[in-house]
């Protein structure tokens, strides 16, 4: 194991479940512009092909294992509109395959980035509203 497989297995090992979602986005996304990168350079080369497919298939199957986590119990609503988001950029980045098409990978990556921040909020606000919590426990003995 290198250092870099290193780091990520103790940067997913020590994650929570909102971290660990986060860094899905994040490994889509860099999947998705390699992709867009792998098209724009060429796509005569077999080895851009290849890269160009290996890539998509990855956030593909990302997309579809987020659908399958998906807790529609608890979520709800929210669960039911984010499984909607997943299985249509996932036909979306199969479609993008087929065609490399470059404006679709890159509205997918605009989508999965807002997706991103938006987790990243939750995260933030829970940190805070837990922190406000132990504040008031604290000042309360």
């Amino acid at each position: 194991m290198n250092y870099v497989d290193a780091y990520l297995q103790s940067r997913v090992m020590g994650a929570d479940a909102l971290e660990l979602i986060t860094m899905l986005y994040e490994r889509t996304i860099v999947s998705l512009n390699i992709a867009k990168d792998s098209i724009i350079k060429g796509i005569d080369d077999p080895e851009l092909v290849k890269k160009k497919a290996t890539e998509l298939n990855r956030a593909t199957d990302i997309m579809y294992y987020l659908n399958d986590i998906l807790d529609r119990q608890r979520g709800g609503e929210i669960a039911e509109k984010l499984s909607i988001i997943y299985t249509t950029i996932a036909g979306e980045l199969v479609r993008a395959n087929l065609f490399n098409d470059v404006e679709t990978i890159s509205k997918c990556i605009e989508i999965l980035e807002n997706l991103k921040a938006a987790w990243e909020d939750v995260k933030k606000q829970l940190k805070e509203s837990t922190y406000e919590k132990e504040k008031l426990c604290a000042t309360a003995f």
